[in-house]
């Protein structure tokens, strides 16, 4: 791959807390530094382990354990990272998969995305995915693994797939093998009852009593082969989920095969072990007899059960290796970007019989507190690694802060595309290449509910014990900087928030919440939370009819909006603020007239919305060819992917006083139209009048 690059402008302003509250994050468009594009467009693979904690990588945590501490064992994943870049600071979306799942196909974190809480199965929603973004730039995307987000529990032999609303292959993916119903996951070694299927066809028969680690990274390796022998001048993108290490605790029949990539490892077909399935103990863990006890343990005193997570993980790291290695021999490693990370935090679950997976086996959480389905940092924080040989320099460590919904929209720029303006991510690729400066939205949302109890909360010794959390319940968190605000069995809006420094005390210890000189920072926490997020009646929470506040905005221009012009021709209302405008300036309302084409233009409007009296309003949208609207950094009303011509309307409840606005509205031909109306208290449905915006003097 040609190592040149050519550059494009973008507006790469930080959004900080402090600019989130002023409102300053509406203003017009500036110019930063450019970031690099890849002239030609490079192969993206993209592996999420399944419940793989933070400290379950050697070069993560394991490797600086006490001499006398069980420690894993991964090789190729280190290797992997002395080749490329370690995201010490990046997120999953949620603690728990189905709905980090979503966040990272629909590049939306969980105060956005249609899928929260413990919503397994429910239908991915119509809208852009990677694989639909990617698939708009020409390549050909497969997904190999876990799916879990088809719309349909319980798929039986005779099921037909294809009448599934959330179906891999509705949203973008070309191929398909692997299962779809998320509970089929919960065993490696699939039958009637844990089904694969291959596109919309059952085949689980052809492929019992193969251990399914080995079979998704075999099968990743024939799409590899096959795509590069039919049309290697396409690139692809393939989404590989493999199992590993969720629970059950099955290991594999026996040895990885010897060698890897194109000529050692996995080959396909593979050979069942009718046999010896779920027997084999890798070598490096068979050691030790003595059992587990009271989860103080030595390297000589290891569990059959620890023997059997670390033998997963290992076959996991063997899987990466193997795939590497296949690239490299393919000659494709230096036109590749591998990325891998895990769906959340450790798990501590039974798996139905005589194993529980413990995160204090192994320190798994690594130098954090905080497990699956909880918010406290190793539930949400992920072991991430990113790999291009020739682009991303060797031995890079980043601790900018990132999270699975970035992801879309950096390999849309990877791809040459705008991203889609529905996603709340950012290109990552300034980081990845170290050049030209990162964007961030300022800000890192979390929240789930989960009415449940762990082991490690037991004993006066639990992790819960120690932190003083009783319930679960609501759960709620925010990222601002080196802060992480935190909130258990959230009943109301009013319950307090704790506040840890993460960078300095990454165990969450010291809550920092009473230090007087973090009040200011914890009001505006109080207030982002809610601006923040959409309500969503299939994800309730005791906030949502809370009042989303106000800003204070002096020195307005009544009437008045800030207007950007681009040119150009994109597939989707792009996000305006990665390119550069043609024109700006400020307008009275929603004026299309400032456009001076007719055709294949955009129009950025931001400014303030000034709402007369506290209280619910519907706001409703129509438009010509596509819209989006943000209330704050609330995604108010999408008229983009399903986008008929019909009004559509969402409701939002509002403080009196002003409130960020932001528009973005694509035209592509024939005659321009944009009608945004409200109603709300003692107000009629009718046009947004331009006396209601206002914009700053300076902006």
């Amino acid at each position: 791959m040609s190592k040149r690059f050519f550059t494009r402008n973008f507006s790469r302003g930080n959004l900080s807390a402090a600019v989130i509250s002023l409102g300053v994050a509406l203003a017009s468009p500036k110019l930063f530094a450019a970031a690099p594009v890849v002239e030609s467009k490079p192969n993206i693979i993209f592996i999420l382990a399944d419940d793989l904690g933070y400290g379950d990588i050697g070069v993560f945590y394991q490797n600086g354990r006490p001499a006398n501490k069980p420690k894993l064992l991964t090789p190729n994943l280190d290797a992997m990272a002395a080749q490329g870049l370690i995201f010490r600071q990046h997120y999953s979306a949620s603690p728990v998969c189905a709905p980090a799942r979503a966040s990272l196909l629909l590049g939306q974190h969980q105060g956005n995305c249609a899928i929260r809480d413990n919503e397994f199965d429910k239908a991915l929603p119509n809208n852009h995915t990677l694989a639909t973004v990617l698939k708009s730039a020409g390549y050909d995307c497969a997904v190999i693994g876990k799916w879990g987000l088809a719309g349909q529990h319980g798929f039986s032999p005779i099921y037909d797939p294809a009448t599934v609303p959330g179906y891999p292959l509705q949203h973008g993916f070309d191929e398909f093998f692997g299962f779809v119903d998320h509970a089929a996951g919960h065993v490696y070694y699939h039958d009637v009852k844990h089904p694969l299927y291959e596109d919309y066809a059952n085949v689980t028969a052809s492929y019992s009593n193969i251990y399914s680690t080995d079979l998704f990274f075999a099968r990743a390796k024939k799409f590899v082969r096959e795509h590069e022998a039919k049309n290697p001048a396409q690139p692809f993108f393939l989404y590989l989920a493999p199992t590993a290490v969720h629970v059950q605790l099955q290991v594999p029949g026996g040895p990885y095969p010897a060698g890897a990539g194109l000529h050692g490892g996995l080959q396909w077909p593979l050979a069942p072990t009718p046999d010896t399935a779920n027997m084999w103990i890798h070598p490096d863990f068979t050691n030790a007899t003595t059992a587990y006890r009271n989860a103080v343990i030595t390297h000589a005193d290891w569990s059959p059960t620890m023997k059997r997570y670390a033998t997963m993980d290992r076959r996991l790291d063997d899987g990466v290796g193997d795939l590497l290695q296949l690239l490299r021999d393919l000659h494709l490693d230096t036109n590749t970007l591998v990325v891998f990370s895990s769906d959340n935090g450790p798990a501590n679950e039974n798996d139905g019989g005589p194993h529980t997976s413990d995160p204090r086996y192994f320190d798994s959480w690594g130098n954090m507190d905080g497990i699956k389905r909880d918010l406290w940092e190793a539930g949400v924080r992920e072991p991430t690694i990113a790999w291009w040989p020739g682009t991303i320099a060797t031995n890079r460590v980043s601790d900018v802060v990132s999270a699975f919904w970035d992801w879309l929209p950096t390999f849309a720029e990877i791809g040459g595309q705008v991203p889609p303006a529905q996603a709340d991510g950012v290109s990552l690729l300034p980081t990845l290449t170290d050049h030209g400066l990162q964007r961030s939205r300022g800000f890192w949302y979390f929240e789930y509910l989960f009415n449940g109890k762990n082991p490690v909360d037991n004993g006066p010794d639990g992790m819960f014990a120690r932190k003083k959390i009783h319930a679960h319940g609501q759960l709620q968190s925010i990222r601002i900087g080196d802060e992480v605000a935190v909130r258990y069995s959230t009943t109301n809006d009013s319950v307090p928030f704790r506040l840890y420094n993460v960078m300095t005390d990454p165990h969450e210890d010291n809550d920092l919440s009473g230090d007087p000189t973090n009040a200011a920072l914890l009001a505006h926490v109080r207030d982002l939370v809610k601006q923040v997020r959409r309500p969503d009646d299939e994800a309730p929470r005791p906030y949502d009819n809370a009042l989303v506040p106000s800003v204070t905005a002096n020195n307005q221009i009544k009437g008045k909006l800030n207007y950007a012009i681009y040119q150009g021709t994109w597939p989707w209302v792009p996000d305006f603020d990665a390119l550069t405008p043609i024109a700006v300036g400020k307008v009275n309302g929603l004026d299309l007239s400032v456009a001076a084409t007719t055709n294949n233009f955009g129009i950025s409007y931001k400014g303030y919305l000034n709402i007369p009296a506290d209280g619910e309003y519907t706001f409703y949208l129509a438009d010509d060819s596509g819209a989006q609207i943000w209330l704050h950094e609330i995604h108010l009303l999408d008229d983009d992917f399903n986008h008929t011509g019909a009004e559509i309307s969402a409701s939002v409840w509002l403080k009196a006083g002003a409130h960020p606005l932001r528009l973005f509205y694509r035209h592509a031909s024939g005659t321009a139209n944009l009608s945004l109306k409200y109603s709300g208290p003692n107000l009629p449905k009718q046009s947004i009048p331009a006396t209601a915006f206002s914009t700053d003097v300076a902006k």
